[in-house]
C-alpha cells in the first residue's frame, strides 16, 4: 500500500517517525510537534474527563467511512465517549432533499451503528450539506434519539470536574461567503444572516465566564489541507477567538487530520471522515495526517488531551491543550 501522509518539518519542529501497526504494515505517520507538545500516549490520564470524538465529511457510505466508523466504535467504548461532534459535510455530493431522505439511514443510523456510538451527536453544517435542504437537518433533530441540530449555530454548556465549558457550534458556510474566495458556493440565505451570527457570537463569547471555551465551525481558520485557509472567516472569526480565549477551534472542510497552532489557540482539523487529500504544513502546523481518521479527545478541568486516530483506531498523535 502507498505511502499517504505528506508533511514538512521546520526548524523549531522535532520530528519523529512512528510506526503506529507495531511492524504489521509499511504505513508510517510522522509527528510533528514543539516542544511538549510531542509526547508519549497515556501521559495526559486525567481523572473524570470528559470524554469525546469529532470526525468530519463523512456522508457517503462507502468502505473507508465503514473502517472510520468501525475504529469509532472501538475507541467510543474503550474511552466511554459521552458524545460525538461532526464538523460538516455530512452528506455527500449535495446534502439531503429532505428529513426522509434515505441517506440519513443509509450513511448516518446504517454506518455508526456501535452501542457506543449511540450518544449525541452535536452536528453542524458544511457547504455541501448547503447544496441540498440544509434545514431538513434541523428537522432530523426531532426524529433521531442522538442527532443535536438544534438550530444553524447555538451553544452547549458542559460540566468538566466542576468547571464549565461552552461548545459553540457555527454554520460558517454563510460567513465563508462573505469573501469572493468563496462565491463558489451555492447561495442559500443572505449577508444579514452572516452578520447576526458573527454579533450572537461576540454578545455571547465577551459575556461568557466558562474557563473553556470550544468553537466548532466547518470551514478552517488555518489549514494545510487542500482547501487552505478560509479567508472571511479567518478574517471575522480568529480575532474573536484571540480576544475572548478560545482554546480550541474544530474544523472539517479539508480532509485530512491537522493541528496547528497560533497566538494561543489551537486549530483542530477533523475532516477526513470518509476521504483523503494530501498536506503540505504551513508555518501554524503541528502535525498533518493525508489518511481518513478522527479525533477523541478528554476535556478535563485543566487541559484538553487531542489524539488523532488512524482507520485502524491507532493513536498516531497525541497533545495537550492546556486551558491557559
Amino acid at each position: 500500500m502507498p505511502s499517504r501522509n505528506l508533511f514538512a518539518a521546520f526548524a523549531s519542529v522535532n520530528v519523529r517517525i512512528v510506526n503506529p501497526l507495531d511492524g504489521k504494515s509499511s504505513r508510517r505517520s510522522v509527528l510533528l510537534a514543539v516542544g511538549s507538545c510531542l509526547i508519549a500516549p497515556q501521559a495526559f490520564a486525567q481523572s473524570q474527563a470528559l470524554h469525546f470524538l469529532v470526525i468530519g465529511d463523512w456522508g457517503q457510505a462507502s468502505d473507508q467511512q465503514r473502517q472510520v466508523a468501525g475504529a469509532m466504535g472501538a475507541v467510543a467504548s474503550q474511552t466511554d465517549a459521552r458524545f460525538i461532534i461532526s464538523t460538516g459535510d455530512n452528506f455527500y455530493p449535495r446534502g439531503v432533499g429532505s428529513v426522509s431522505d434515505p441517506q440519513f439511514q443509509e450513511s448516518f443510523e446504517a454506518i455508526y451503528s456501535a452501542p457506543s456510538l449511540q450518544r449525541p451527536w452535536y452536528v453542524v453544517l458544511g457547504n455541501h450539506d448547503y447544496e441540498g435542504a440544509p434545514n431538513a437537518e434541523i428537522a432530523y433533530t426531532a426524529r433521531s434519539t442522538r442527532w443535536r441540530m438544534p438550530a444553524r449555530y447555538w451553544t452547549e454548556q458542559m460540566d468538566v470536574s466542576g468547571v464549565a465549558a461552552t461548545f459553540y457550534f457555527l454554520d460558517t458556510t454563510p460567513i465563508a461567503r462573505l469573501s469572493n474566495a468563496a462565491a463558489f458556493v451555492p447561495m442559500l440565505g443572505s449577508s444579514d444572516e452572516a452578520r447576526e451570527q458573527l454579533e450572537w457570537l461576540e454578545q455571547r463569547l465577551s459575556t461568557d465566564t466558562s474557563p473553556w471555551k470550544i468553537v466548532v465551525g466547518h470551514h478552517p481558520i488555518f489549514s494545510s489541507g487542500n482547501h487552505g485557509d478560509t479567508p472571511a472567516v479567518a478574517e471575522r472569526i480568529r480575532p474573536l477567538l484571540e480576544r475572548y480565549g478560545v482554546q480550541a477551534y474544530f474544523n472539517g472542510h479539508d480532509h485530512d487530520l491537522e493541528h496547528l497552532v497560533h497566538a494561543g489557540v489551537n486549530y483542530v482539523c477533523s475532516g477526513s471522515g470518509a476521504m483523503s487529500r494530501q498536506v503540505d504544513p504551513v508555518e501554524q502546523s503541528r502535525f498533518a495526517y493525508a489518511d481518513v481518521g478522527f479525533a477523541s479527545c478528554a476535556l478535563g478541568a485543566e487541559a484538553l488531551t487531542l489524539r488523532f486516530h488512524d482507520r485502524e483506531q491507532a493513536v498516531i498523535y497525541e497533545a495537550q491543550i492546556t486551558r491557559g
